[in-house]
């Protein structure tokens, strides 16, 4: 149970980073985040899929890293969305995009990770 709690914690203060990056990048947010936030997306969210992967057997609890998996994939296309909504004009901000470059793909990796993660066999 306590595996599950930390991988919880570990998938939402990773999935936090993910929002606070993309959010800082397109201007919605004044919070300016540092390299922990960086790290802390891909890094934390792999840690706690591993986590639940390895804690989990039942079907909640794989729907809790199926979730995180959405989630990821959301942020993912919200990046994408905003990077071409500003090539073609249509959406203006300061700053530059790789922060949402960064964003984009880790939700490419991570997301199908977290679905993959919730059909994992488990072993009898």
């Amino acid at each position: 149970m306590l595996m599950l709690a930390f991988g919880g914690l570990m998938v939402v203060l990773g999935l936090l980073s993910g929002g606070v990056l993309t959010a800082s990048a397109v201007g919605f947010s004044s919070l300016q985040p540092g390299w922990t936030a960086w790290l802390a997306y891909p890094g934390l969210t792999l840690l706690g899929y591993g986590l639940f992967v390895a804690a989990a057997n039942d079907g909640p609890i794989q729907g809790l890293t199926r979730g995180a998996g959405a989630l990821c994939t959301l942020l993912g296309m919200a990046a994408i969305a905003v990077l071409v909504l500003r090539s073609l004009g249509i959406l203006a901000f300061e700053g530059g995009t790789f922060t949402l470059w960064w964003v984009f793909a880790c939700s490419l990796l991570l997301g199908p990770l977290g679905w993959m993660g919730g059909k994992m066999p488990r072993p009898a």
